[in-house]
């Protein structure tokens, strides 16, 4: 997100060769800062709490029996809705996010440091509103799918139109820009031994190894997903990602321990000319 940079966190990544037991993690010394961009929430970073149309807005029509979430959802410009995730930003003042099962419980289910541990901002996929004060965001732990509602005070609420979709069975990766398809390619997956779970994660983090012939390419995206097979692999905690790579002939195969494998200009082009942002949700079926 804007002003944020490149994590320097190692995680597993499925950049392993077919003989590889598992991923190699990236040295925090061989990353380098990158800056990617989302938009605000307009007017403001404030969600609505009545059935008050958005200031400037024409096309803005808010019920007060609406849903909070749908009320958020028709806050920003029409145009703006179609294929609309919101993303939560913890605030730099903000060291650690404490995350309840039920809104507002005051019964920590999990707590998240800030920045995460590698220096990069703590984001999360909002998934709920409860109206009042509350987000239920996606959470990049174990086990995958987790959920938690924490305060809206804490965070930054942000916003973008894009989302990528990965069919393993079909080796396809597809971004899209609000709900339009802007990008298909094909991509390496995971070995049968080490599968990709699939379901519903979002991108945490991004990384820029300084010469793209690592066994990351050009870029490297973690995802709040884990491998179901590798608690921790050398000094990661068994984090998914969607990086590039140096084997390009691997594209199209069931390569990795768990991680997507894309073309170096395949991954450069969601990053460099799409501009994709961190905290996009990624299906993985």
């Amino acid at each position: 997100m804007t002003g944020s940079s490149i994590p320097r966190r190692a995680f597993l990544l499925g950049a392993g060769s077919v003989a590889a037991v598992a991923c190699v993690a990236p040295e925090r010394d061989l990353l380098e800062p990158y800056e990617d961009g989302v938009l605000p929430l307009e007017p403001g970073t404030a969600p609505p709490t009545t059935g008050v149309p958005a200031e400037g807005d024409p096309t803005t029509t808010l019920a007060e029996d609406l849903p909070p979430m749908e009320r958020l959802r028709a806050s920003v410009p029409a145009e703006d809705r179609p294929g609309l995730s919101f993303v939560a930003r913890v605030k730099p003042d903000v060291s650690e996010v404490v995350v309840e099962a039920s809104p507002g419980d005051g019964v920590a289910a999990f707590t998240f440091a800030n920045p995460i541990a590698s220096g990069g901002d703590l984001v999360f996929l909002v998934e709920d509103y409860d109206g009042i004060g509350h987000y239920r965001v996606l959470l990049p732990t174990r086990p995958n799918g987790s959920t938690g509602w924490f305060a809206v005070d804490d965070v930054a609420l942000l916003r973008h139109n894009s989302a990528i979709l990965v069919e393993l069975d079909a080796f396809r990766l597809t971004v899209s820009d609000h709900d339009d398809t802007v990008l298909e390619v094909p991509v390496g997956v995971a070995r049968d031994n080490a599968p990709t779970p699939r379901g519903r994660y979002y991108t945490t983090e991004l990384l820029q190894p300084p010469e793209p012939d690592s066994v990351y390419g050009a870029y490297a995206n973690g995802l709040s997903g884990f491998s179901e097979v590798f608690t921790q692999f050398r000094g990661g905690p068994g984090q998914l990602g969607i990086h590039g790579t140096n084997d390009p002939g691997s594209i199209g195969t069931n390569v990795s321990a768990g991680c997507i494998r894309m073309r170096n200009d395949d991954i450069a082009a969601i990053v460099e000319d799409l501009k994709v942002p961190t905290g996009v949700p990624v299906e993985v079926i």
